[in-house]
C-alpha cells in the first residue's frame, strides 16, 4: 500500500491553521538582532552544521561537547523564535519550507531542553518538565515541546511520516540524522525515515513464538495512521512484513537520554 499522498494544502489554508494552532501561546518581543531570512531560505545550514559535528551516525549526541560549543545552536534556535510560518507566511512558500521549518525546529528545541539540563539522565523524568514546563520562542509565541508536536504541527500537515522525523532525544526516537530537513529534499527524507524506522530490529520484529512487538509510538498515535490503513499496513508499506492479522504486541518505550558513551551534558 503507499503511503499517503503529499499535503495539497493551500498556503493560505496552511497558515490559517498553524496561526490557530498557536493562538493560545504567549506572544514575545522578536529578537531585533537578527535579520528576516529570505522566502524560502530559512538558514537550516546552521542546524546542520551541530547536527554534523555532535551526532554520530547512529544518532547519538555528543551533548557535553556541545555544552561547551553552543553558539551555533542558539543562533539557529533565535532564528527559530524570531519568524514561522505562522508569523511570516511569505518566508515559507511551500508546504515543505514549513514542514522542515518544524520539524527542525522541534529537534533543535529538543537538545537545547536537553543541555540545559546538565545531568539529565532521561528526558521523561517527572521532576524535569521537559516536555511541558519549559516554554520555548517559535516565531515569537512561547510554547512547550507538547504543545508544538500536538497542536501545531500533528494538526497543520497531518503526516503519520513526521513520527520518524521528530527527535524528543531518548533512545527510543528514531534516528537523528546528521544533517537538518531539507525542504527541497523532504518527501524522500520523510519516506527514507519511515522505511528505516519499520525495517530496524529494535523498533518492529517478530519473536519465535510469531508475535510482532512494535514501537510503542504506533500505540500513541494510533489515529494518525488510519489515512493509510492503519499501523499494519503503514509498516507493511514502508518495508515490513507484518501480515494483516498480526499479533501485535507493544515495545516500552526508551526514554534514556540518546547520547553517545561518555557524553551526557
Amino acid at each position: 500500500m503507499p503511503h499517503p499522498p503529499r499535503r495539497l494544502l493551500a498556503r493560505s489554508v496552511l497558515a490559517g491553521s498553524l496561526v490557530a494552532c498557536l493562538a493560545s501561546a504567549v506572544p514575545v518581543e522578536p529578537a531585533e538582532a537578527l535579520d528576516l531570512p529570505r522566502a524560502g531560505a530559512f538558514p537550516h545550514e546552521a542546524f546542520t552544521e551541530v547536527l554534523s559535528k555532535y551526532v554520530d551516525t547512529t544518532g547519538r549526541v555528543d551533548y557535553k561537547g556541545l555544552l561547551a560549543s553552543r553558539a551555533a545552536l542558539d543562533g539557529y534556535v533565535a532564528y527559530v523564535g524570531l519568524v514561522s510560518p505562522a508569523r511570516n507566511p511569505d518566508l515559507f512558500p511551500t508546504v515543505s519550507d514549513s514542514e522542515a521549518y518544524y520539524i527542525n525546529g522541534y529537534n533543535a528545541l529538543a537538545i537545547t531542553g536537553v543541555i540545559d539540563r546538565p545531568g539529565i539522565k532521561s528526558v521523561n523524568d517527572p521532576g524535569l518538565g521537559f516536555f511541558v514546563t519549559t516554554r520555548y520562542t517559535v516565531g515569537g509565541e512561547r510554547i512547550n515541546l507538547h504543545d508544538l508536536e500536538n497542536r501545531v504541527i500533528r494538526p497543520a500537515f497531518h503526516d503519520p511520516r513526521l513520527h520518524f522525523a521528530l527527535n524528543c532525544q531518548s533512545v527510543g526516537c528514531p534516528r537523528l540524522p546528521q544533517a537538518a530537513y531539507d525542504p527541497q529534499k523532504l518527501e524522500a527524507e520523510l519516506e527514507a525515515g519511515a522505511r528505516e524506522f519499520c525495517t530496524n530490529p529494535t523498533k518492529v520484529y517478530v519473536d519465535s513464538a510469531g508475535a510482532w512487538h512494535i514501537s510503542q509510538l504506533f500505540e500513541w498515535y494510533k489515529d494518525d495512521f488510519s489515512s493509510s490503513g492503519g499501523v499494519v499496513a503503514f509498516i507493511d508499506a514502508h518495508g515490513g512484513t507484518l501480515p494483516a492479522n498480526a499479533k501485535v504486541e507493544f515495545i516500552p518505550y526508551d526514554w534514556t537520554l540518546s547520547a553517545q558513551p561518555g557524553r551526557s551534558p
